[in-house]
């Protein structure tokens, strides 16, 4: 999820709280799939068959992010192309797109389009009435706002045709209802941290069958020509889709695999892996754990200082590791995150809904002393959960730092275990 907590959950957190990712902004996220306090399931398919060997991957690099953004920590960026449906020419290759497995679905901020595609090369989607769909999404703190509209998502090699995209501040949007804002405007890749998100999270819809049965304020409006826009019930096919689940092959899930880092760093590169079983680079190793998540709200449990978290998730969007340990003194002027005054080791245990479970350890460090330092890769960076995550016990991009971690998708099956689950 993007630079901040999670911009869509399932229901995990009653409030998601969003900042921009700077270099002292607190980044979290929420659990996978779709709208705050929204549960429910996509739609989806089998195993997703293999594709060619080696053309299933792509780049993927943590840095200082877009130049508008003004700086970020802890975030995974890749580079996407996206064109109007069925077109070649009218496309535009956006780089800086957040890597997330703590939501569904790709956006794409309004202002970075324009150099050979812009928002109208693709075609606004239409609800039920007929009339033009915009897409809410809730923060505790603000909120975004945009169309709904269809276009062709390139990532390396793999396309996701047709695919249901939300166009963040498109300018040809509807006014926003008073039902959707909360706070803020969160619109600009410096408030967003990123040109866009994808999400590639264990859900196939970013809202699933709660807003195909009925219509669910601050997620889909319908906006006709005339009048005011209202919330309105949205298919499956019809709303923001995970993009790998549509590509043609090695669609079951996703693996991102990270070097380890013990201290802070400039970049870091690594690699986004599409499918499960699919290919040689992405079969599960015999000795992964797979650990199975709820099917409505994409958690598994931690347990730590003796504390049993049952609404915790693993989740590429967040920037640092995020949990409850008031020993732990938080920094002056930013209580968003920790501030020991040596590096601390932990002990988490991680239990999937499948009974599997493994001790993970992890060290956190002084966060001013880590921002000051200017880098991106920030290892051990860690904060106090909050209130919205007070069941919950985070695991944000540290904790890919050193693993594979292999997430698959509802409604398919990987590894010989149905998803959703994630693996390590």
């Amino acid at each position: 999820m993007r630079s901040s907590w999670s911009i869509v959950s399932r229901g995990v957190l009653a409030a998601l709280v969003v900042a921009g990712c700077g270099l002292l902004a607190a980044c979290g996220g929420g659990s996978s799939g779709g709208f705050a306090g929204v549960s429910g399931g996509g739609s989806g398919g089998g195993g997703g068959g293999g594709g060619t060997p080696g053309l299933n991957t792509v780049p993927v690099v943590v840095d200082q992010g877009p130049p508008a953004a003004g700086g970020s920590n802890n975030m995974l960026y890749t580079t996407v192309t996206l064109c109007a449906p069925g077109s070649t020419t009218q496309c535009q290759t956006i780089d800086h797109v957040q890597v997330d497995t703590g939501s569904t679905g790709f956006r794409v901020l309004a202002s970075v389009l324009g150099t050979g595609l812009q928002a109208a090369d693709m075609p606004q989607s239409a609800d039920l009435y007929g009339h033009p769909l915009d897409e809410c999404t809730q923060f505790a703190d603000g909120y975004s706002w945009g169309t709904v509209r269809t276009a062709d998502l390139v990532v390396g090699n793999e396309t996701a045709a047709s695919l249901p995209v939300q166009v963040i501040g498109d300018p040809a949007a509807a006014t926003v209802p008073a039902s959707c804002v909360q706070g803020p405007a969160e619109n600009t890749v410096q408030s967003f941290g990123a040109n866009g998100i994808l999400g590639i999270g264990n859900f196939l819809t970013d809202c699933g069958a709660a807003c195909a049965a009925g219509a669910v304020t601050g997620t889909y409006y319908d906006c006709p020509p005339t009048g005011t826009c209202a919330p309105v019930a949205v298919t499956l096919n019809s709303q923001v889709q995970n993009p790998v689940s549509l590509f043609a092959a090695d669609n079951n899930g996703v693996v991102i695999d990270l070097p380890a880092v013990l201290s802070p760093t400039a970049t870091l590169a690594g690699t986004l892996i599409f499918g499960i079983g699919t290919q040689p680079d992405n079969a599960l190793p015999a000795s992964a754990g797979i650990y199975t998540l709820d099917p409505t709200y994409g958690t598994l449990s931690t347990t730590f200082n003796g504390a049993n978290y049952a609404s915790s998730f693993i989740d590429s969007g967040s920037n640092a590791y995020f949990f409850t340990d008031d020993t732990i003194p938080t920094c002056t002027n930013l209580a968003s995150f920790y501030c020991p005054a040596s590096t601390e080791t932990f002990q988490g245990l991680i239990q999937g809904q499948n009974g599997a479970s493994t001790s993970v350890a992890f060290s956190v460090d002084n966060a001013l002393t880590d921002f000051a330092t200017n880098d991106a890769v920030l290892p051990n960076l860690a904060g106090p959960a909050g209130s919205s995550l007070s069941g919950a016990f985070d695991w944000g991009l540290p904790f890919f730092y050193g693993r594979s971690v292999y997430v698959a998708f509802e409604s398919n099956t990987a590894a010989g275990v149905p998803g959703p689950w994630v693996g390590f």
